[in-house]
């Protein structure tokens, strides 16, 4: 049989188990996709009708290749390959009116939500540069990852920070049922409250959708954690795969529990091991296990390889990041010298801030370069207007697609005016689109500002005469009856910003003829649905040879035969905000772990003697990680100025109370040498203004622990919301 062609015994037992719970616990390059895939093809061969197979992964583009790879095997027709939000939100267009909400609800992405939040936060009079708008929706996400609803956060808010978040929480909420809008967030909790509340929709999808698979099981949050269970509840034939080792987004809600407990959860599962490694060299493989297994929380496997041993892992210290940055782009060279082609190369940072210095270098020296996670195509200036009209042709409720076109282009409809149409609206108990349409009864609206919102209306009122498809079509006519190529071209911007912004419209024309041919049922709807659910990785260009950027988070999943993990100091990686609990610095472990082993043939590690952050030069010290590594495997090379140590290992302690390194005769590795805990300072109290040597001058938000783990959280200026511990943190009262 071709599905079992050219497999190991391991993957032979994870594609052929049929009826029951499985769990294929998947080392880093073990041939995961391989096995869903042809365990997929294995069930229809068995007789199970694709139309009852549900495969769930994590990236559109994911989904996209495991369809593909499933038709080799046979017809797929009505099989369901999704990521959790867009099966949801298939699930919601459906069945959502049973909860009360239109069809046509709109899915606001992470820009409309951080537009939503800072009206509220205007609204309430709140600070934006003392109170981080991305940290309140960060805690919001998590209540709601955790399904704790509005009433349930109030309920159990404590501090000043979280009592502020129940409030904006609240009205959040309330503003998004007016929109007749979802987040991502709700697409997850809205699927469960119509699970929960109606047996008969739970039920059906269970009788569909008899197994289920799910891909990177350790990513799961608890909302998604609890739409698997229900969907597989009924006949119990859930096969998850994944690996503990690369859980990497606890900070956005996952929970590595939820694979750890499966044998808990599913005491009869039958448990697979995926070890053999086709990817990495024996060097890169023996550094990844040798750090990843300093971990305490873990599922216990041993990855290897019949790969060669490969080149020595070379670690290159450098004395600043501008420094960093030149030797990275002189080794990238090198490298194309060697005919090695610039695509087959990537860099990765622990954090976006990292690449502006090493896109400087990579320009200065003509290589070229592809960004992943920069300035996404559709969260563009033009893309997002344009979108926007379609978004209000689909749902007119939309209020966060109206205010950001009711100007745009300049119609003389300007922040006082929409102000006087809010108001009156609200006398009314209408919103904002019912006060635009009836605007000769509004008094203190006249004249020439009158005469353009009723054009405006009347752009509105054309586009809701169209038919539902083809939407390249209801956005030519959107661009034409707004003038906005001849908006674009008078922008004052210059020429070439002018000519790149056309184009990028054109492209979205573009993207939608090329919707329109391949859903030959599709919508508008279904369009902006597509668009909203586009991942960093999903948008990712194949481009004919140019080194890629990312963070070490959006690398998983991908492989490039080398790699360059940049910044590998503490502070970086693992994290500062890591430092306060063992937990956090495991994921961090775990997130160097699935740096390194997405490297095929070659492993460059750099990191800088010196730093600077928040606009303050410090001295670094190497990461602890690095002392994780057997020495043998190294090849170490020093590019600093210093010539007062024979190995840039040895890094003197920087006062921050970090780790630094000395070497164990013995073991013949770098290890970390913990400082003492400084004393503790006097206590704090919530609300008092306190000055960081890093972040500045910030306000506490909440003081929680004792004697050694005595911390606080602080609200800074200029690097939002930190976790403290007061032994280390060098925090004085301003």
């Amino acid at each position: 049989m071709q599905l079992l062609h050219d497999v190991t015994d391991q993957q032979r037992e994870a594609i052929i188990h049929f009826e029951g719970p499985l769990l294929i616990v998947a080392g880093a390059g073990s041939g995961k996709t391989r096995v869903i895939t042809r365990r997929i093809g294995y069930l229809m061969s068995q007789g199970v009708s694709p139309y009852n197979i549900l495969a769930i992964t994590f990236t559109n583009k994911a989904a996209h290749e495991m369809g593909e790879r499933v038709k080799q095997f046979s017809s797929h027709k009505g099989l369901w390959v999704s990521t959790f939000h867009k099966m949801c939100a298939r699930i919601l267009r459906q069945t959502i009116d049973r909860l009360g909400y239109s069809r046509d609800f709109s899915i606001y992405d992470s820009a409309d939500q951080l537009s939503r939040i800072k009206a509220i936060m205007a609204e309430y009079k709140m600070d934006t540069a003392q109170w981080k708008p991305k940290t309140i929706i960060a805690a919001i996400s998590n209540a709601k990852n955790k399904l704790i609803s509005t009433e349930q956060f109030a309920a159990s808010a404590s501090g000043y920070f979280n009592e502020h978040v129940a409030k904006i929480y609240r009205r959040y909420q309330h503003l998004l049922r007016t929109d007749d809008a979802l987040d991502f967030d709700d697409l997850l909790i809205k699927t469960i409250e119509l699970f929960k509340a109606h047996a008969d929709i739970l039920q059906m999808y269970q009788e569909r959708f008899k197994f289920i698979l799910v891909d990177e099981y350790q990513d799961t949050n608890y909302a998604q954690y609890t739409i698997t269970r229900l969907l597989a509840d009924r006949y119990r034939n859930l096969c998850v795969t994944g690996d503990p080792d690369q859980s990497i987004y606890g900070w956005r809600g996952a929970d590595i529990r939820n694979i750890m407990d499966f044998e808990k959860d599913y005491p009869d599962a039958r448990v697979v091991l995926l070890e053999q490694n086709y990817r990495s060299t024996k060097h890169i493989l023996h550094a990844a296990s040798s750090i990843i297994k300093r971990n305490k929380y873990r599922k216990q496997k041993d990855i290897w390889t019949e790969n060669m041993q490969g080149e020595k892992i070379r670690v290159v210290a450098c004395e600043n990041e501008y420094a960093e940055a030149d030797e990275i782009v002189k080794l990238i060279r090198a490298c194309k010298n060697k005919h090695i082609k610039y695509s087959d190369i990537a860099i990765f940072y622990r954090t976006n801030a990292q690449s502006r210095v090493l896109e400087k270098a990579l320009r200065n020296h003509a290589v070229p370069y592809t960004l992943v996670g920069g300035l996404a195509f559709y969260q563009r200036k033009e893309i997002k207007d344009l979108l926007s009209y379609l978004r209000l042709y689909v749902n007119s409720n939309d209020e966060v697609a109206l205010e950001r076109v009711v100007n745009t282009p300049a119609r003389g409809i300007g922040d006082m005016t929409v102000f006087k149409l809010r108001e009156w609206a609200a006398t009314q108990g209408k919103n904002l689109l019912y006060a635009i349409r009836n605007v000769d009864q509004i008094p203190e609206i006249k004249g020439k500002t009158a005469l353009a919102i009723k054009r405006f209306a009347e752009i509105i009122a054309h586009l809701h005469t169209l038919p539902n498809s083809p939407v390249e079509e209801i956005l030519k006519q959107a661009i034409d009856k707004t003038n906005y190529m001849t908006f674009l071209k008078e922008s004052g911007e210059g020429e070439r910003d002018a000519k790149d912004r056309i184009a990028n419209v054109e492209e979205m024309v573009n993207a939608a003829h090329e919707y329109d041919m391949n859903y030959s049922e599709g919508s508008a709807q279904g369009f902006l649905e597509e668009v909203a659910l586009v991942s960093d990785v999903d948008e990712m260009k194949d481009v004919a040879d140019g080194v890629t950027l990312m963070t070490l988070h959006t690398a998983k999943g991908l492989e490039f035969p080398i790699v360059f993990i940049t910044g590998m100091e503490e502070r970086l990686l693992p994290h500062v905000e890591s430092n306060d609990s063992e937990e956090k610095v495991e994921e961090e472990r775990r997130l160097c772990y699935v740096g390194i082993t997405r490297a095929m043939k070659e492993l460059f590690i750099t990191y800088a003697r010196r730093r600077t952050r928040y606009g303050e030069t410090t001295f670094s010290t190497p990461s602890r990680f690095l002392g994780e590594i057997p020495r043998e495997i190294l090849e170490t090379i020093d590019k600093t100025d210093r010539r007062d140590c024979s190995s840039s290992f040895f890094a003197k302690d920087d006062d921050f109370g970090e780790p630094v390194f000395s070497v164990d005769t013995e073991q013949d590795v770098f290890v970390p040498v913990q400082a003492k805990p400084k004393a503790t300072v006097a206590s704090f109290a919530n609300g008092e203004i306190v000055r960081h040597p890093v972040f500045g001058i910030g306000r506490i938000l909440e003081v929680y622990g004792s004697n050694e783990k005595a911390s606080v959280k602080v609200n800074f200026s200029t690097g939002g919301v930190k976790s403290l511990l007061l032994a280390y943190a060098k925090l004085e009262k301003a």
